[in-house]
């Protein structure tokens, strides 16, 4: 197919189904915009949509550069969005996808999808338009290190859950800015069920109401935990290994895998999805088999409202194409919220660096609050799954081993 074939011409605003953040961002002229504000108000969409049209427009050959912390967590959000959009304008072209580079060219623009756990690629080649998608996760040295190497413009989206970051220090003060904050109501195409869900955050958590649903500045005096450190690999010779499931479908489903070792506990986020069928998620964890993450017979502690899901995990499942995908050694988990958290709490806890989604969790875990004081043993039941998932596996796994090794007393008489 030749080049003149594969070009793209681009939609009139008319013709885009958008909400305002998309014509705020693309008519920005400042060298930095800034999407910031609440839950589900359509930011990293609108991003997506506004540089696919700007690249479309290139009258020459240029760069962009999509990029978020780790690979995993961008393709589940802003590469996912792109391609979406892509298709749903019937501009998606295969012979214009570069699968192995992650690299996709509209017309005269060059996208790249990188992630900055890799800091060559923060010191990569120069580029027009940067976005970094959910840039409260990357640290300020990488955020230096790519503007130096963008010659137009900036685009970056967060939640402010921080109460203290360098956003707030380094970016927000600059004259050379644009602030787009938006909400939720923001978002005319947004589910009933998650603008629903959204808005149980005023009764439930004044915190959580400020951040995710009005995009305000987030305070950190409830945290729950709070003694978790990063590292960059799981344990050598560990003492026991195993992992929690936490199913969704809205929402994310989560594996996270739980490493014992010396009585310490690590974790790594294994995957967090949405829309998984129950046969998606078992072809996710047969890939997880291959790749030596889990194992067949390996224990997984999954959420134990759902017993029929964790049968069938455990049978296994012929797939679409014949083949057989064989089960797993899962089993119930122990759904004690208050006893759960205290004893992750109770042990010292570290998660790896590269589970971006769990260690975000993590960091906006809060007790509910009334009159302004924390409720025990009550965490605001939003952004957990990941938490979920391993509170499931360390504690269950905790409670059986304890079990097992209780003392048997013999009576024997004469």
């Amino acid at each position: 197919m030749s080049q003149e074939n594969q070009q793209v011409q681009p939609e009139t605003e008319n013709e885009i189904k958008a909400t305002f953040i998309f014509g705020e961002t693309i008519s920005a002229e400042e060298k930095i915009i800034v999407n910031e504000g609440g839950a589900r108000s359509s930011k990293t969409y609108s991003i997506a949509q506004a540089l696919i049209r700007l690249a479309a427009a290139e009258p020459k050959r240029e760069v962009y550069t999509i990029c978020r912390k780790t690979l995993p967590a961008l393709k589940g959000t802003a590469m996912r969005d792109f391609f979406e959009i892509l298709r749903s304008w019937n501009w998606y072209r295969e012979v214009c996808h570069n699968k192995t580079d992650n690299i996709y060219r509209i017309n005269n623009t060059e996208i790249e999808f990188i992630s900055l756990d890799e800091s060559q690629k923060i010191r990569g080649r120069k580029r027009k338009r940067l976005w970094v998608n959910e840039a409260n996760e990357i640290d300020f040295d990488s955020w230096r290190q790519l503007m130096m190497r963008t010659s137009k413009q900036a685009y970056i989206d967060y939640n402010p859950s921080d109460e203290y970051h360098w956003i707030y220090d380094h970016v927000l003060t600059r004259k050379d800015i644009k602030v787009i904050h938006s909400t939720y109501l923001d978002n005319p195409f947004l589910e009933p069920e998650i603008r629903k869900e959204i808005e149980m955050l005023k009764d439930t958590d004044e915190n959580y109401w400020n951040i995710f649903g009005l995009g305000l500045k987030g305070k950190s005096s409830f945290k729950i935990y709070t003694h978790w450190t990063l590292v960059d690999s799981l344990p050598d010779n560990p003492d026991n290994v195993f992992y929690g499931i936490d199913f969704g479908f809205n929402n994310e489903t989560s594996i996270v895998k739980v490493v014992e070792k010396d009585r310490c506990y690590t974790w790594k986020e294994l995957l967090y999805k949405k829309h998984l069928t129950n046969q998606d998620l078992i072809r996710e964890m047969h890939v997880l088999r291959n790749e030596g993450q889990i194992t067949s017979t390996m224990k997984g502690y999954c959420d134990a409202a759902e017993p029929n899901r964790i049968e069938e995990i455990k049978r296994g499942m012929t797939d679409d194409d014949g083949t057989k995908i064989a089960g797993f050694n899962v089993e119930a988990a122990d759904k004690s919220v208050g006893d759960g958290i205290d004893y992750v709490k109770s042990r010292p806890l570290a998660i790896t660096k590269d589970s971006v989604n769990l260690q975000k969790e993590a960091k906006n875990y809060m007790w509910k609050t009334k009159d302004g004081k924390p409720v025990e043993g009550e965490p605001v039941k939003v952004n957990d799954h990941a938490l979920d998932a391993g509170r499931y596996g360390e504690y269950t796994h905790y409670k059986n081993g304890y079990k097992k090794l209780e003392p048997r007393i013999r009576f024997l008489g004469r």
